[in-house]
């Protein structure tokens, strides 16, 4: 009869297990289309705790109108570059124009002496030189189907670009949400994270939240000055729609992709237009700032906010975007300080107990 009991109640446990694991399987499946949007706002959130607070403070207490505030605040920081890169875009459509009606009549000048002199390769890029310069448009011809491809590719990227804006939108809305309940969330985290972590775990939450807030503003200051940079480059070389390219130039930099992407091709409709000295100016100007800057900046503005060694911070921003792409950025570093922490903890707890002094 025991053995029966005690089956039963193996069985009921059993059952209760797989009932609650469907349960979050389920759960997980529901929330699984928004995760990226829901991770989103949770790092928009938690970054722009401190802002909410001040604005709290100065509405007297009304977090609902200062989370609103928020979230408008965060719309227009989207919006008013979208706007002016559509209006530097359209100023810009002349100027493209003039330059396809001057491809149309160019021609190549004689390849110099130099290239065929390029090891490996310097006869057949002679030849496709001299294959240019003599029938252009049948080069051009022979070029179609990979124009063709890499138009589809761009198309695609483009698709993708529109669904990553509506995902950065729902989580500004999402934020907004979770600010207004920030204090009550905060416990119900802090609670959770105690009961998985005890002791050791109390201070995890604001490692956390300081390595976010920490990250956010070394990704997006280090984009700010990029982008600064590339445009206060573009102007003096006089390349049109700076302000457009400028905008471009940023969301390539918050997406850790390499800043050339903007400012290469403008040195080369600079060269194209024959202000050489400008394009070799451009070229430096990217190669040797733009372009480097970002590698001592960043890990120096995210140590300093997250508190954590910078060495620590390198490898979290480094190994994370290498595992997992931009939102990695947040995952690295936050996962390598959480570890530190324990770590510390673990360390200064072995410290307490050899200096506790022995009861006579």
């Amino acid at each position: 009869m025991l053995d029966k009991g005690f089956a039963g109640i193996g069985v009921m446990a059993v059952l209760r297990v797989a009932i609650v694991a469907l349960l979050v399987w389920a759960c997980l499946q529901v929330i699984l289309p928004f995760l990226g949007a829901l991770t989103w706002a949770v790092i928009i959130a938690i970054s722009a705790w401190p802002l909410y607070q001040r604005l709290t403070q100065c509405l007297r207490g009304r977090g609902k109108l200062a989370a609103l505030l928020v979230v408008l605040l965060l719309g227009l920081a989207l919006a008013v570059p979208l706007g002016l890169m559509v209006l530097t875009l359209t100023d810009t459509l002349p100027h493209l124009n003039g330059i396809a009606h001057g491809l149309a009549n160019f021609t190549l000048p004689p390849p110099p002496a130099w290239l065929s002199k390029i090891p490996l390769m310097g006869e057949a890029l002679t030849q496709y030189w001299v294959t240019a310069q003599t029938d252009l448009p049948g080069l051009l011809a022979r070029l179609k189907p990979w124009i063709n491809q890499g138009a589809l590719w761009l198309l695609g990227r483009g698709a993708m670009l529109g669904v990553s804006l509506l995902e950065i939108v729902m989580a500004i809305i999402v934020a907004g949400l979770l600010l207004a309940n920030g204090e009550a969330l905060w416990r119900i985290a802090e609670r959770v994270i105690n009961k998985l972590g005890g002791a050791s775990a109390s201070e995890l939450p604001q490692v956390v939240a300081r390595t976010i807030r920490g990250v956010t503003t070394g990704v997006v200051g280090t984009a700010l000055v990029q982008t600064i940079l590339c445009v206060i480059g573009l102007l003096i070389a006089g390349v049109p729609g700076a302000l457009a390219l400028g905008f471009l130039c940023f969301v390539i930099a918050v997406a850790q992709l390499p800043t050339l992407l903007v400012w290469l091709p403008a040195a080369g409709w600079v060269f194209y237009t024959g202000a050489t000295g400008m394009g070799v100016f451009l070229l430096l100007w990217g190669f040797l700032l733009v372009n480097t800057i970002d590698n001592v900046l960043k890990p120096l503005l995210i140590s300093q906010g997250a508190k954590l060694p910078l060495s620590l911070i390198f490898l979290g921003v480094i190994g994370g975007l290498l595992a997992w792409g931009i939102i990695g950025l947040f995952i690295g570093p936050t996962l390598l300080a959480i570890g530190f922490s324990l770590f510390q903890f673990w360390l200064n707890n072995d410290e307490e107990a050899e200096t506790k002094p022995e009861r006579p």
